[in-house]
């Protein structure tokens, strides 16, 4: 969190652009293209956010949390456009061909059967309704709290608790308890 009050300072007060987009950026797309399956428009939108930064980053000086700040105002430009272009098509969460997902080959799980479970807990997150799919992440790849969660995606914070407890259940109904637990570093009930 210091590293990246640090790289949002910087920004700020020394125009280190090129720094905050380098350690936001990846983390950004991943995310976008969660929301919005096509490549080209979510890397413009992370674009068009990051220009946006560029030209009003006098204005900016009230971001207490940047991270927060970037996925939030990243969701708002991509469900913008979805809005604006009438495609009112459902928000599919589903991993497309060219897009990597966060619990795609994690670097810590190194054995066959570690791989395995990563196959059976991406085909049981994929079976999870989009808002709930969307939460999960947001929480145990992105690290949001269920409230800055909450703010992200426009509702309550019980109903992100709501959708986080019955995604779980769903989860572990699909999968051993112990392989839920230990691929999203969940506690045992």
């Amino acid at each position: 969190m210091a590293d990246e009050q640090r790289i949002w300072d910087d920004y700020l007060n020394k125009g280190a652009f090129a720094e905050l987009y380098r350690f936001y950026a990846h983390d950004l797309l991943q995310y976008g293209y969660r929301i919005l399956p096509d490549r080209q428009q979510v890397q413009d939108h992370l674009q068009d956010l990051f220009f946006y930064l560029w030209k009003n980053r006098e204005g900016l000086t009230h971001v207490r949390e940047p991270r927060f700040y970037l996925y939030k105002s990243l969701r708002n430009r991509i469900l913008r456009s979805i809005e604006s272009n009438k495609n009112l098509q459902s928000l599919d969460f589903q991993p497309t061909a060219d897009s990597a997902s966060p619990w795609d080959n994690p670097a810590w799980m190194e054995s066959e059967h570690q791989s395995a479970l990563t196959g059976k807990l991406h085909a049981a997150l994929s079976r999870l309704p989009a808002r709930q799919q969307e939460a999960i992440q947001l929480r145990y790849y992105h690290g949001f709290s269920t409230e800055e969660i909450a703010q992200i995606m426009k509702i309550n914070e019980q109903s992100i608790r709501n959708l986080l407890f019955r995604a779980i259940l769903h989860l572990r109904a699909q999968m051993p308890a112990v392989s839920v637990t230990l691929l999203l570093g969940l506690p045992v009930y």
